[in-house]
């Protein structure tokens, strides 16, 4: 079953199909939703600064999705589990327009993940990376140290972005409490950034920095959820 299900989302007619909807989709989501955009995020978008873009699995899918209205001019790659979910996960992007994914996670070839985004960043000077921070396993809203390494041997700043809406349907049977919005309802998209992690920085640095980033998106994700509801 398993082998069938690659052989399924490697297909060109199933990643045709799921480009067509997904931009519909996207047209239909950000096209029809009264959205309150984040002007630092909107002009960090409209430039070519390459960022490592920070976001929790609970509103990936929607984050991304906006993120994904600028793909055209911003070269920028997902990182994407290894798993079949993943698999489907990194069709849905390419179908947004996101480069092609580094796959892998914390639970399954996380190392080599990272050695390939590493290798990635430090090559392409213009390359941007999105990553979902706590996944793909719980706890939700926990931050895993990768993107801190990332930041660190690039030099690139982290941008933490979180999409929140009015009068969401929570899916509470999911480990990360999905959010699904209804249609033509209010939104906003707030980001937080730059965050510079230092090269020198030690071990117990980076880890004084992860709990920092981690407590900054956890705020974020409250003050754009309190600001969707308010509307």
């Amino acid at each position: 079953m398993a082998t069938r299900g690659k052989w399924f989302v490697r297909r060109p007619e199933t990643r045709l199909l799921v480009a067509l909807f997904l931009r519909f989709y996207r047209w239909f989501i950000f096209g029809t939703l009264l959205l309150k955009h984040d002007t630092r995020l909107l002009r960090l978008m409209r430039s070519d600064e390459p960022v490592i873009f920070a976001v929790w699995h609970q509103d990936f899918v929607f984050t991304f999705g906006y993120l994904s209205r600028w793909n055209a001019r911003r070269k920028t790659y997902p990182l994407a589990s290894s798993s079949r979910d993943g698999g489907m996960a990194n069709a849905a992007a390419e179908g947004m327009g996101y480069r092609t994914a580094i796959r892998g996670s914390s639970a399954r070839d996380g190392r080599k993940a990272l050695l390939q985004l590493t290798r990635l960043l430090q090559s392409d000077p213009h390359a941007s990376v999105a990553v979902v921070c706590d996944g793909p396993r719980p706890p939700a809203r926990e931050l895993k140290p990768g993107i801190l390494h990332l930041a660190q041997v690039s030099g690139r700043p982290i941008w933490l972005v979180r999409t929140s809406f009015k009068n969401v349907v929570d899916l509470p049977r999911t480990w990360a409490q999905f959010h699904l919005p209804l249609p033509f309802k209010r939104g906003v998209c707030f980001a937080d950034g730059p965050i510079h992690v230092p090269a020198n920085a030690s071990r117990e640095g980076l880890e004084t920095i992860r709990l920092e980033v981690e407590a900054r998106l956890n705020r974020l994700a409250d003050r754009a959820d309190a600001a969707a509801g308010a509307m």
